[in-house]
């Protein structure tokens, strides 16, 4: 009697190519739609790439921006659906340059509607009330503000509202003091803005007004520091005490 083998059975589901593809493009397309989604209405992050905000911002310093601090604007535009506040004094923002919104920039809110700012020299006043700061004298925490693009000038502690944080000042002269002046007002949804290296600084002493549409949001947290000066092969590059740190 002839002994004839049994083969298993064919457990195999043949692929069907097209499938495959469209599962493939339809996770692509789920992906992409939480990417928009958290840009849009959650964080977005930036790589701040000048020293204008110096000590509170260095180059090299990458943020989150918190998109929801201010209200919602549909995807890729300015057109804002959901108010939740408004800036305040002393908030760190980023926003759409006016006079060319392909840039972004990130300054600090000094003036909100309706204030009247007054700067002399170095000295501000928002509705007639000087701006309180102190001279930095520690030497510890001057070594922590300072790097080697900004050992010089002095370092101030001020209170902008409820905001506390350190700023940068250069030597003036009297001279620079006693000619420098300015007087504005600032009008509806409008906003008056400064770089906290306050003497280096091109804000809004300079060229005006951020209209409350410009703002994306409110800058958060550093989330990684590196230094540009750094070997990309040494894990010095890193600023580590400056990573996951919250924006004052």
């Amino acid at each position: 009697m002839d002994n004839f083998s049994q083969s298993p059975p064919d457990n195999t589901t043949s692929v069907d190519p097209s499938q495959a593809q469209r599962d493939v493009l339809k996770a692509v397309f789920y992906c992409l739609l939480v990417v928009v989604f958290i840009r849009s209405f959650v964080m977005e992050p930036f790589r701040i790439p000048s020293s204008s905000m110096v000590p509170t911002l260095r180059v090299g310093d990458h943020i989150f921006v918190s998109k929801f601090s201010y209200g919602l604007s549909f995807p890729f535009t300015k057109l804002e659906f959901l108010s939740i506040a408004q800036p305040k004094r002393g908030d760190v923002i980023v926003f759409l340059w006016p006079r060319d919104e392909s840039l972004h920039y990130v300054k600090r809110v000094v003036g909100i509607p309706g204030d009247k700012i007054q700067i002399k020299g170095q000295s501000i006043w928002i509705n007639d009330k000087l701006v309180q700061k102190e001279i930095v004298n520690s030497d510890e925490i001057k070594s922590e503000l300072s790097d080697q693009e900004m050992n010089e000038g002095n370092y101030f502690t001020e209170v902008v509202g409820e905001t506390t944080h350190f700023i940068r000042h250069v030597p003036l002269s009297s001279l620079d003091i006693e000619n420098t002046v300015l007087l504005e007002v600032v009008p509806p949804n409008q906003f008056f803005v400064m770089g906290d290296n306050r003497d280096e600084s091109s804000d809004s002493r300079a060229w005006g007004f951020v209209p409350r549409q410009n703002i994306k949001g409110k800058a958060q947290l550093i989330w990684l520091s590196l230094d540009q000066a750094g070997a990309w092969n040494a894990l010095r590059k890193i600023r580590w005490s400056r990573c996951i740190h919250l924006i004052h």
